[in-house]
């Protein structure tokens, strides 16, 4: 297992036990159902309470049914609480320990799984995919399992593809499944791009079932959450009643309403995982802190990868390395039906947040997470700087492969300011009474953000050719048209 730097989160693991057996405060429900329900340090109760405000306002104002959040700082438990509702139709509120679908969270299990077969001398991650799916056919391509993970393949997506939608449904073979990802062109050559991808993972899950001889399910349940005591966590299914499970729900025009069905032999190695706010964190603590990964092996999960140019991405294995509100964070948020998820460590700060929504609409546990974020440790984005050169030579529509098909960009020069305004998603037009221009800030050299996305410009001459736009998880290489 990997040593763990001193100080850091590995005392993080005995705390969440100990947590774990403390008292659970009354229940205190209201209108808005529970209102911070579990455990809050006392020693921190400012933050508590702020906490509790941050989660509640979207609830108070009916854009989300219910919450949880786990906070551990510097390896003290800072909460571990319930908000809102867990069942809209019953008027339950949402108990201390709540267990949510967890969606693209579930990517840090299925790369530290495979990491570990790694280990174990069972899967070389730098090994040709056909080494271990012969059978899928990689459209003269040479991939990696590593390109595998960090989303620079080229293999389409399935969530992206339309005819894919009835597997969703309807509980059928995995090789059906595959035939349809194996039947659809490369959105770009391997390692040209870095797009997110779900077929990638899904490939990942079968590839640790060919090499350890388990089912996905067996290998999280028994080899991850097992030998960290999560108790919370396991492989979340559409028909089982699991104890503790919330109800999903999304968000339509006139409200809240019950969340879309899915199977979950589809999202699979992807997103198929269920777990409480505090066993993410407890994991967030055994991962961070040596006790899942060797050292090797740790270091491997959470460097970014690169693209055949040697552009680095801010994605690695499973994780997002990009910072949030200038502190040096790995993260990685998720989406599925009725669910939304976000579970974040600040490396420096040693600081841990685990935000979990039933809803799936705005404001997302993200920003929820980035508040809690800026009330434990503050905001120390650093501040843009002013182009003193001629906008007008980044001014132009760029296009390049995104999720389900291309995007086009136009930049503009607009008052003394840059501004990007998407103008095609999945090879459609957007219509101009929907197109939204986002005002850049420059940061030095030939690079401006909006946001997490970085715009990084290049070209000869009196005007840009190429933008490279990097949203963390897609990097994309975008020609001027």
């Amino acid at each position: 297992m990997r040593t763990p730097t001193p100080g850091a989160p590995l005392a993080l693991l005995s705390l969440f036990v100990a947590a774990c057996t403390a008292p659970a405060a009354t229940p205190p429900t209201g209108e808005f159902g529970a209102e911070g329900v579990g455990y809050g340090n006392p020693g921190h109760a400012a933050h508590v309470a702020a906490i509790d405000e941050i989660m509640m306002a979207p609830i108070r104002d009916g854009l989300i049914a219910g919450a949880s959040v786990a906070v551990v700082y510097q390896g003290e438990p800072v909460a571990f609480r319930g908000y809102g509702w867990a069942n809209l139709q019953l008027s339950v509120p949402t108990p201390e320990d709540a267990i949510y679908e967890m969606g693209s969270v579930t990517k840090q299990f299925t790369t530290a799984a495979l990491l570990q077969a790694q280990e174990e001398g069972l899967v070389d991650l730098d090994a040709d995919m056909s080494t271990y799916l012969p059978d899928f056919p990689t459209q003269g391509n040479r991939i990696t399992v590593r390109e595998l993970l960090d989303h620079t393949s080229g293999i389409r997506g399935y969530t992206e593809m339309e005819a894919a939608r009835p597997y969703f449904v309807r509980r059928v073979p995995r090789d059906s499944l595959l035939a349809l990802v194996a039947a659809h062109p490369f959105d770009f050559s391997t390692g040209e791009h870095e797009i997110y991808n779900n077929s990638a993972y899904y490939l990942a899950g079968v590839i640790l079932e060919q090499v350890t001889g388990m089912t996905y399910e067996e290998y999280v349940e028994e080899r991850l959450f097992a030998e960290l005591g999560m108790e919370r966590s396991r492989y979340c299914s559409e028909t089982e009643i699991q104890e503790g499970k919330v109800n999903g729900y999304d968000a339509g025009q006139d409200g809240l309403r019950n969340k879309g069905f899915i199977v979950h032999n589809v999202p699979f190695a992807a997103g198929s995982l269920c777990s409480s706010a505090r066993d993410l964190a407890t994991w967030l603590g055994a991962l961070h802190g040596g006790e899942v990964l060797t050292d090797e092996s740790y270091a491997q999960m959470i460097e970014p990868g690169d693209l055949n140019d040697g552009t680095r991405t801010r994605y690695a294995l499973g994780l997002a390395t990009n910072d949030i509100l200038g502190h040096k964070a790995l993260q990685h948020g998720g989406g599925i039906d009725g669910f939304l998820s976000q579970s974040l460590y600040l490396t420096e700060e040693d600081l841990a947040v685990v935000v979990l929504v039933n809803t799936t609409g705005p404001p997302g546990p993200a920003v929820l997470a980035e508040e809690i974020v800026k009330l434990m440790v503050g905001d120390a984005t650093p501040e843009g700087m002013s182009f003193d050169g001629d906008l007008a030579y980044f001014e132009g529509t760029y296009a390049g492969p995104a999720r389900a098909g291309r995007i086009g960009i136009r930049i503009a020069a607009d008052d003394g300011a840059l501004t990007a305004t998407t103008v095609m998603v999945s090879d459609r037009d957007i219509p101009g009474d929907r197109q939204e221009a986002e005002t850049l800030e420059y940061l030095g050299e030939m690079t401006f953000r909006s946001g997490d996305v970085l715009f990084t410009f290049e070209g000869d001459g009196d005007s840009a050719s190429v933008l490279r736009w990097d949203a963390v998880s897609g990097y994309t290489v975008m020609t001027r048209q």
